[in-house]
């Protein structure tokens, strides 16, 4: 199993706080990868600041500086995956298991920090799956 999910499954019900970085109290989407990966020992560049939608392209020159892109047939536990709910990429969440395919993220329409799976309404919102690069 992947210490990134551990981690991230000991966020979940931790409630939905735009901008929150502080697992357990209050976390969004960004923050659950951020304090997930910084728990890991990943030094990750952190954005403050951002409104609910993405502007300039921030969010995904984030993912990119830090994150290789994959297919979706080839993600493992561990991987990001990108979604959209208007024009650009705006939510992330952590593939949590494969077969099938599980996410954990901080969803602001249920409140807090979830474990669900990659259904047929999430999948059609994907636009990206990621891997983290590996440091030399």
């Amino acid at each position: 199993m992947s210490p990134l999910v551990d981690i991230a499954r000991g966020y979940l019900g931790t409630p939905f706080h735009h901008q929150g970085r502080l697992p357990n109290v209050g976390l969004d989407c960004a923050g659950v990868v951020v304090c997930a990966l910084k728990a890991c020992g990943i030094a990750v560049t952190d954005v403050h600041g951002y409104g609910r939608i993405p502007a300039n392209g921030l969010f995904m020159a984030a993912v990119n500086k830090h994150c290789d892109r994959v297919d979706l047939a080839a993600v493992q536990p561990g991987d990001l995956l990108m979604f959209r709910f208007r024009d650009a990429p705006q939510h992330i969440a952590i593939v949590s298991s494969v077969n099938p395919t599980r996410i954990i993220h901080a969803y602001q329409e249920v409140g807090k920090v979830v474990e669900n799976s990659l259904d047929a309404a999430w999948t059609a919102r994907l636009v990206g799956c990621y891997r983290l690069k590996v440091s030399a």
